[in-house]
């Protein structure tokens, strides 16, 4: 925020590279020059405090409305709101425009980041940093139009059509919260139901059976903490972000693992049992945190590790496959798993012959049945025996794909 004594030669000359910078006025205070930095477009405005609430009026337009009578008309509004009266009522009125958009977006994310998972929390600040603040930074939260957002959401379509959709979702989201937390002068989200230029299809990318048997061997030569975790991940079929939170105190004697609801997707507690597969990797890890399986820094930075992005480059490039990311390893599990058993083929593109269902409770997906609705005691224990009995055959398939290099369809 700039402030400065204006002089009539002054203000003509002013400019600025940003979307909008204000320039407050030392002699008279309270009056700004709001500069347009795209059109050059010259307004006053009067801040001033009536009803307890801060407020913005524009006065008037440059050249139009001169210094000296801009200077005038503010006092003149100064000294009503100095007598209790509001000089907005009935008028063109920008309200508690103190809070910026960047000030805004700052708070919310502030705010949502304890509940927000990791990858998420660090490609909202990538967007907000690359896409958003370059534009509206400084700019008043209220005055982002429809139309700005529009504009902005299509230059970023043109070379990147999924970060456009990021991008409008983020705005969506930021302005939605900052509703709901009533921030001072926001009437309504400017990106509400604009509609994403892109449609995206879901992923559908699984490992082949060989290409198991190619991961996992590229996954060994890994260093022991980041191997264990890629092993697991695949083995567990959990989210990678879960196995990385993963306590040595959340594992019981009955080799279940019960992930908390702070580090999983859901928010609430989810059994995933252990293969035998599973177990021998963690009983060969050694304890160097009495905590975290996969501790983090010595700093103390973060208490366990929480980005394998650099391991996965490593092992994507070794591996040779097209591309592919952990969280596949997910659906690998559920493709095989729900595919017909055929033990007369062993070789054949035969699956574990896993209902639908049990492949989705290991997943960690809420059914949406009377049984698991019903179930409350412990619903994170909902068809633990299937679970286990599932875990089992896909440990056993693995091990099978790793070893053996069994041939795909």
């Amino acid at each position: 925020m700039a402030r400065l004594r204006l002089t009539a030669k002054g203000v003509e000359r002013l400019a600025t590279e940003k979307s909008q910078e204000d320039f407050w006025d030392d002699l008279t205070a309270g009056l700004c020059l709001r500069v347009s930095g795209a059109t050059g477009r010259k307004t006053w405005l009067v801040r001033y405090r009536a009803n307890g609430k801060h407020r913005r009026q524009k006065i008037g337009a440059y050249p139009a409305l001169s210094l000296a009578e801009a200077r005038e008309e503010a006092r003149d509004l100064l000294k009503l709101a100095a007598k209790g009266e509001d000089p907005a009522l009935g008028r063109d009125v920008l309200q508690s425009t103190d809070t910026t958009f960047g000030a805004m977006a700052r708070q919310v994310l502030d705010a949502k980041a304890p509940t927000t998972r990791e990858a998420t929390r660090k490609e909202r600040e990538r967007i907000l940093t690359a896409e958003l603040l370059l534009h509206w930074k400084d700019r008043p939260a209220d005055s982002i139009t429809r139309r700005e957002v529009v504009q902005l959401v299509e230059r970023i379509a043109r070379r990147a059509p999924t970060m456009a959709n990021r991008t409008l979702a983020l705005v969506k989201t930021l302005y939605n919260d900052a509703l709901e937390k009533d921030f001072g002068g926001l009437q309504s989200n400017p990106a509400h139901k604009l509609a994403p230029p892109r449609i995206e299809s879901g992923r559908g990318r699984f490992l082949k059976r060989d290409e198991i048997r190619t991961v996992w061997r590229t996954i060994e030569e890994e260093l022991p903490l980041m191997r264990a975790i890629f092993q697991l991940t695949l083995l567990t079929a959990q989210r990678v972000g879960s196995v990385c939170a993963m306590r040595w105190m959340d594992v019981d004697d009955t080799d279940v693992w019960t992930i908390p609801p702070d580090v999983f997707k859901g928010k609430r507690p989810h059994a995933a049992p252990l293969c035998d597969e599973a177990l021998q990797i963690l009983a060969e890890l050694p304890r160097v945190d009495q905590v975290y399986v996969f501790p983090g820094r010595a700093d103390g930075a973060h208490p366990h590790i929480t980005s394998t992005n650099k391991a996965l480059q490593r092992v994507r490039k070794a591996s040779g496959l097209p591309q592919w990311t952990v969280h596949d390893f997910r659906r690998t599990f559920r493709t095989h798993a729900t595919r017909a058993a055929n033990p007369k083929h062993p070789k054949d593109p035969a699956g574990l012959g896993v209902a639908p269902h049990i492949a989705d409770a290991v997943l960690g997906h809420k059914e949406f049945s009377l049984g698991f609705d019903r179930y409350t005691a412990e619903p994170e224990r909902y068809l633990i025996a299937e679970k286990r009995e599932a875990i089992e055959k896909w440990g056993a398939f693995v091990r099978a794909a790793a070893e053996e290099g069994a041939d795909d369809a």
